[in-house]
């Protein structure tokens, strides 16, 4: 399955390199001078999502190109075969259909898991006052995430931990001064066989845990552990683990949230779903997104991007959008297995707003390099104090703007001179003080943070990762590249635990012994 043409691919980045090199730059105070309608022009809206790239170094010539290259990389074909449940995930001849988890009409097993985890909900909650969630990778962040996120519609005295290093701190602080008799234990793992989640899984069973369940697309090999078959809930083979948080991964969240959270978050979700199915390229978010985040590393040469959600109810967001972008595009090869001409994924990094503004920000302004930032807010209703509202607002938009804008060194010498400092000392600071500015951002706005612009952001990130896939040519939804740790850290259990020999190069058998003793 490849409608891709690399003739037309190869032709349509010629395009896009020429204006990406017309406006790299650009002063971007310059484009909103030639275009007083530019931020309205560039502004585009989804379900319960808003995104402005106005201050990025593009225009409506590049998405334009943008555009035509999408077309040659067949983005309307692979989206309509993603939609039909077709393989695209290529080197393991399987569909993706994480989107049906979320559907308003989900294949029959999909429904009868939902019930099934709504019905144990209702069971287990008057018999536990806490949880413990294991699991590793997508099967622990989005969890996490969506229970961080809405914790104000948490069901009142359960409450939730979670252990995912195999450093045996992480799980014994989960246990940590929690009553055994009231504890539901969730393993969550699609094979059954992850290592550290099953040695986490196996500490904590043997502290005695009243209740235990399971999420897996292995229940055979849960049941043999000793999960009883009515605790054990189902996902799938085309459900990959950073895309499976709206499956049975999220068992801790249906107990832990109040009834119908969760189906607000995954009808929320299939909003986007339609969304990214339906409208055209030119309009549809989580393409343009896709696209110009290719413009910003491969045609303007930017390497990474900083997400900062000034929302601290999402500060585990930069973490999750790590695995999510770099496990599913950090790939080397084409969907053919042939060298990529280019980087397929940035480094995604980040931290929560405005608590970054005191660590990393200052690289953000003043490093050589230029480091694109999404800023993520929450236009809607807020928690706490309602003077912060404000504070928040002016914080996001005033880093976007000190971003864009800049000062000059005149300009901060000036001031110096104005708050009555000599001349010789202004001359000295203010190269210290000057901002080069022109750096390019994107400020994103959530309606509110409900169940389901939750839903809806994280369906759009996904879609988004998609999108940027297949702009690149690679398969997103497999992880050959997490494989070959594992593997020699299972060859590596036995040295150090056994004392085995093995095969080993000189700087790794030196650390074996060192830590051995």
């Amino acid at each position: 399955m490849n409608a891709t043409d690399f003739a037309a691919m190869k032709q349509a980045w010629t395009r896009v390199k020429q204006e990406a090199g017309r406006l790299a730059h650009a002063p971007l105070l310059n484009l909103f001078a030639a275009d007083a309608q530019r931020a309205a022009r560039l502004t585009f809206a989804a379900p319960r999502l808003t995104a402005d790239f106005s201050k990025q170094h593009i225009d409506a010539q590049g998405f334009a190109a943008l555009e035509a290259l999408a077309q040659a990389a067949a983005f309307d074909s692979w989206r309509a075969w993603l939609f039909a449940g077709d393989v695209v995930n290529t080197t393991e001849g399987r569909s993706a259909m994480h989107w049906a988890l979320r559907a308003p009409d989900p294949p029959a097993s999909v429904r009868e898991a939902r019930a099934a985890m709504a019905e144990f909900a209702q069971r287990i909650r008057p018999e536990i006052d806490a949880i413990v969630h294991l699991g590793i990778g997508g099967s622990d962040l989005g969890p996490r995430l969506i229970l961080d996120a809405l914790k104000p519609l948490r069901v009142a005295g359960i409450e939730v931990r979670f252990a995912a290093n195999v450093d045996g701190a992480d799980v014994a602080d989960a246990i940590a001064g929690l009553n055994p008799a009231r504890t539901l234990l969730i393993v969550v793992s699609k094979t059954f066989t992850t290592q550290e989640t099953l040695a986490n899984a196996a500490f904590v069973r043997a502290w005695g845990p009243a209740h235990l369940a399971a999420a897996t697309a292995a229940p055979r090999k849960a049941a043999a552990w000793g999960v009883p078959e009515a605790n054990i809930f189902p996902f799938w083979d085309w459900v990959g683990g950073r895309y499976s948080l709206w499956s049975s991964v999220s068992l801790a969240c249906v107990v832990a949230l109040a009834d119908g959270v969760f189906d607000a978050l995954l009808a929320g979700a299939a909003d986007m779903d339609a969304h990214f199915r339906d409208a055209p390229f030119a309009q549809n978010l989580p393409a343009l997104s896709a696209a110009l985040q290719m413009w910003n590393r491969e045609a303007l040469g930017h390497a990474s991007y900083a997400a900062i959600p000034y929302l601290e109810r999402l500060r585990l967001l930069p973490a999750y959008l790590q695995q999510l972008e770099m496990e599913s595009n950090g790939k080397r090869v084409t969907r053919a297995g042939e060298a990529l001409a280019r980087s397929a994924c940035a480094v995604t990094w980040g931290a929560a707003g405005t608590n970054a503004q005191h660590s990393f920000f200052q690289l953000l302004h003043q490093g050589v390099e230029a480091i694109p930032v999404e800023f993520i807010v929450n236009a809607g209703a807020h928690e706490g104090p309602p003077s912060h509202r404000a504070k928040v607002f002016a914080n996001a938009l005033a880093q976007a703007r000190a971003l864009m804008v800049g000062k000059s060194a005149a300009q901060a010498r000036a001031e110096m001179i104005a708050q009555g400092m000599n001349e010789a000392e202004a001359d000295r600071l203010a190269p210290h003080r000057a901002f080069p500015g022109n750096r390019p951002s994107t400020l994103m706005a959530l309606d509110a943070l409900t169940p389901q612009a939750l839903g809806a952001l994280l369906a759009f990130y996904e879609h988004r990762t998609f999108a940027q896939a297949v702009l690149a040519g690679v398969n997103p939804f497999d992880q050959w590249g997490v494989e070959l740790g594992k593997e020699m850290a299972n060859a590596l259990l036995p040295v150090l635990e056994l004392g085995a020999s093995a095969d080993l190069d000189p700087s790794t058998a030196a650390w074996v012994a060192r830590l051995k003793t």
